[in-house]
């Protein structure tokens, strides 16, 4: 088979987190001018700014407050099917998180950025990186490192998908089907003490050994990718021959594991491992997130922590903490297990969008107007514990829109050792005139 063929066919591949706010036109009457007989200047004077201020109001428009001319938006209220969305603890302030906003703000609006990748109902890129361009990314990669590439290849291998081609091609399938099923899904390059893949949406995963874990400190040169991710492919064996990641080792004093450690360890290792491998974010002021939850046991669990940041107006703040992310993973053994970083690409603003408040969506919320992957109806006003702004930024979000996140407590899960779940449910933050579609929870569950 021709090898312009068998691009082209690759290059088609398809794999297949509101109340209405108008306010309404006041009724006024008009006014009657009195009869004003002899009085005092001063009285006169007081009148005068009286009867001019109600002037004022009555000056004022009773019509609908005049809304920008935007494209309406729609909900995404697919969540995945990945188990529900729940957090463990048992106290709703143990999981406090990084996230800038606070209830009592006075945003009204908030921007809004249309996905610049598409995925498919199982998450896999659709568009993107042709087999080519992934292999030519993996090899630059490898070079801007000094690694000697020693293999270099696809998968599937392209081999595979020729035949794939040359079977479907034999019993007449058309060329969407085999498309569908001829996805390369990333390349990689195997080097000397490392390996490098990069995948069909440009994400870049490095994969260091003991002889090349100190290339972590040249992360810098990934910088121009959208999202990278190093980990660190250190590993012991025990006597049974079992084996076990340890990760980075870290200097004598700081420990970064899953399990119990604390918001006060997990901080201060954070800040240790920005200070080492942060500079290239160019962050100026520093966020941190060290949020944790329990396991079923009671196991305080933190599997990362991440930095953002944390300045800039409120509305910068949240979306650098929502897509400017710098990830740090722990061990079960305590040294460093991965880096990775996320800056999402922002260019696909479609608009400033304005938002309704906490406290509408909270209303909607008990009305049933929310998302959620809990396996269990809303229950009640009084198990609403938390509220955060957020933004869902998944693969099955067409566009990157705000939602007000809440953590409601689920009474019929606690545990007898006292763990309570918390739920979340989603609630759009947009206001109502600008959505395609407002979710009602039906009784069904993700």
């Amino acid at each position: 088979m021709r090898s312009e063929k068998l691009m082209d066919y690759i290059g088609q591949i398809d794999d297949s987190f509101i109340i209405e706010a108008d306010s309404q036109p006041a009724n006024t009457k008009s006014a009657r001018r009195p009869r004003i007989k002899w009085v005092p200047a001063a009285i006169a004077a007081a009148c005068l700014i009286i009867s001019s201020a109600f002037l004022l109001i009555l000056m004022r428009p009773s019509g609908p407050v005049d809304l920008p001319d935007l494209p309406k938006l729609t909900v995404n209220t697919d969540l995945g099917s990945f188990g529900f969305e729940g957090l463990m603890a048992y106290n709703i302030d143990e999981l406090r998180n990084g996230n800038p906003w606070t209830e009592n703000n006075d945003l009204e609006t908030m921007p809004v950025f249309a996905n610049p990748h598409e995925y498919d109902s199982a998450g896999a890129p659709v568009s993107g990186l042709t087999p080519e361009e992934m292999l030519a990314e993996a090899e630059k990669i490898a070079d801007i490192f000094g690694l000697d590439v020693t293999s270099l290849y696809t998968e599937p291998a392209l081999e595979e998908i020729e035949q794939i081609i040359q079977k479907m091609e034999a019993i007449g399938a058309s060329e969407e089907e085999i498309s569908r099923n001829t996805s390369i899904f990333y390349a990689a390059a195997k080097c000397n003490g490392a390996e490098i893949r990069v995948e069909k949406d440009g994400h870049v995963y490095l994969s260091l050994t003991p002889e090349t874990a100190h290339l972590a400190e040249e992360i810098e040169k990934l910088s121009a990718y959208e999202s990278f991710e190093v980990s660190f492919d250190i590993k012991y064996k025990t006597e049974d021959g079992t084996m076990y990641s340890t990760g980075l080792p870290l200097p004598a004093g700081y420990s970064f594991t899953f399990s119990n450690t604390s918001n006060e360890q997990a901080l201060e290792i954070t800040q240790y491992l920005y200070s080492k491998y942060g500079a290239f974010t160019g962050i100026t002021t520093p966020g941190f997130d060290v949020a944790a939850d329990y396991t079923f046991s009671g196991v305080l669990t933190r599997p990362h922590t991440f930095v953002f940041e944390n300045e800039g107006t409120l509305t910068d703040r949240i979306l650098n903490y929502n897509f400017r992310r710098l990830y740090f993973y722990a061990t079960d053994s305590g040294g460093l297990g991965g880096i990775s970083y996320y800056n999402a690409d922002l260019s696909k603003k479609i608009g400033d969008y304005p938002i309704i408040t906490a406290e509408e969506a909270r209303r909607l919320l008990l009305e049933g107007h929310y998302i959620t992957s809990v396996p269990e109806a809303l229950p009640g006003k009084r198990y609403i514990a938390h509220v955060e702004l957020i933004y869902r930024a998944g693969r099955l979000d067409t566009v990157f829109m705000p939602y007000y996140r809440f953590l409601v407590e689920l009474p019929s899960m606690e545990l007898e050792n006292g763990l309570k779940t918390y739920g979340a449910f989603y609630v759009p933050a947009v206001r109502s005139e600008y959505l395609e579609n407002m979710p009602v929870w039906d009784g069904s569950f993700n």
